[in-house]
């Protein structure tokens, strides 16, 4: 989608007193996102069809040429980190802004939902009636397209704090769209993590290290089902996302990562596919819980802490987890690997907060920008939510040291294929059509043939 065209020398704030474009598009896409069971404290998604009346935070006339001034509206900002590993780190957002800012109101705010559902149809809503947000988390790479020209250009703040030499290039590529900074980093989850117990294993003789390739892993859970009355591997599937996660998972470490590149550009080998998916249908049904239909990811994460099961893959939040726990040490209680078949890759995943132009208060808004980027932010954030601060200027004794691990990774492996189901590797609109596909065909009964078709044709 084209972009609005802002020129490089307009101030944050002036950015944000101009109404974008491409509010048809997400209205449009509103229409698919309806029926979330409620949105939970948005602020109200444009029941008065605007943004306020009193000319907004900085309402100088946005000319540019005066010094902004400061209302007394409140800076909103939505994200999806409702329970668990995200509910304790977005405490320090709030926290560190109040210690910040203790005269600046705020509404900082959780939206929840599976795998931010229900947070971006709120956004969606407030953005097609024009009430939108100062700010809202959310991913980069191809998903920002569905907002077109209304996220502001951050650039400006980008050069004046430097953030270009000490954010990771791979965060500034993602955060970049039609050569403008359009999100402001915030942490990497790595996707291809598999978890473990540690006493499970022990129990079941069962030598993590030894769990490198889709043989031994299949042996590894055959040795827990035989030698203890664990769970094997703890799964959920109550929605389409996981399964979706765990084929990405299971397709990169046996049919590689030029398989998978390959799919996602459109030029895929079915029968690759089909291999995956049927690895995958014995992944999710062999020596796992009876329960997964119905559990959450924490729910079935758990059963690791709980020393019910031996293995769980899933994106490094759910080490945010292991830390929040009580008596759960690393390496002590619970440890990790690579997803077996990927120990050469770091699967590239991102949370960022995006501004919309047309923003209630771009003062304070552009203040929390500067406190998303912040080191000390991120430091926080980052150890609570079990992902890695994306700047490259923070000393890793600040660090869990399951994250260090991640952050040598993210510095020095070569093959850093972007994550599907959250995102970076697609449209939204694909993404939507990929859980569709999983949803009809792979969700039980599980038909690889079909779905493999379904998912080639995404990408076609």
């Amino acid at each position: 989608m084209p972009e609005n065209g802002d020129s490089d020398g307009d101030s944050f704030v002036t950015r944000r007193k101009m109404i974008g474009t491409g509010v048809a598009g997400i209205g449009a896409m509103v229409a698919g996102c309806s029926g979330d069971g409620g949105d939970g404290g948005s602020g109200g998604d444009g029941g008065d069809g605007g943004s306020g009346g009193d000319g907004g935070d900085g309402g100088d006339g946005g000319d540019g040429g005066s010094t902004p001034t400061v209302t007394d509206n409140p800076m909103e900002a939505l994200h999806g980190w409702t329970g668990g590993d995200g509910a304790a780190a977005a405490e320090q957002i709030v926290s560190m802004w109040e210690e910040r800012h203790p005269d600046w109101e705020h509404q900082i705010e959780p939206i929840g939902g599976d795998a931010n559902e229900n947070l971006n149809a709120t956004v969606a809503r407030r953005l097609a009636n024009r009430n939108p947000p100062d700010a809202f988390a959310g991913w980069p790479g191809l998903n920002m397209t569905q907002y077109g020209g209304m996220l502001s250009n951050l650039s400006p703040v980008f050069e004046e704090h430097g953030w270009e030499d000490v954010m990771h290039p791979k965060a500034l590529e993602a955060c970049k769209m039609n050569d403008e900074y359009r999100a402001v980093p915030l942490g990497s989850h790595r996707l291809n993590n598999l978890f473990y117990n540690v006493s499970v294993l022990e129990e079941a003789g069962v030598n993590p290290d030894d769990v490198t390739d889709w043989d031994s892993f299949v042996e590894a859970r055959q040795m827990i089902a035989d030698n203890t009355d664990y769970t094997p591997v703890t799964t959920t599937t109550v929605a389409p996302w996981a399964v979706l996660q765990y084929f990405a998972q299971i397709m990169l470490g046996t049919e590689g990562q030029d398989a998978y590149r390959a799919w996602l550009d459109g030029e895929g080998d079915e029968q690759a596919l089909v291999n995956a998916l049927d690895k995958t249908q014995d992944f999710v049904e062999t020596g796992t819980n009876e329960d997964r239909s119905t559990l959450s990811f924490p729910e079935a994460n758990d059963m690791i802490i709980n020393g019910e099961a031996g293995f769980f893959t899933m994106g490094n939040w759910a080490a945010g987890m292991y830390r929040n726990a009580e008596d759960f040490e690393f390496e002590e209680d619970w440890g990790w690997i690579p997803f077996p078949g990927t120990g050469d890759m770091y699967v590239w995943h991102l949370d960022s907060f995006m501004f919309p132009q047309d923003g209630n208060a771009p003062v304070k808004s552009e203040a929390f920008a500067e406190l998303i980027g912040d080191a000390e932010l991120q430091i926080a954030f980052n150890n609570l939510k079990g992902s890695i601060p994306l700047r490259t200027d923070i000393d890793g004794g600040e660090l869990h040291p399951f994250l260090n691990l991640n952050v040598e990774d993210l510095n020095n492996l070569e093959q850093f294929p972007p994550t599907l189901a959250h995102g970076l590797a697609c449209t939204p609109e694909q993404l939507d059509a990929c859980k569709g596909a999983i949803a009809d065909n792979f969700m039980g009964p599980y038909n690889s043939q079909d779905a493999a078709s379904a998912l080639m044709a995404v990408f076609e």
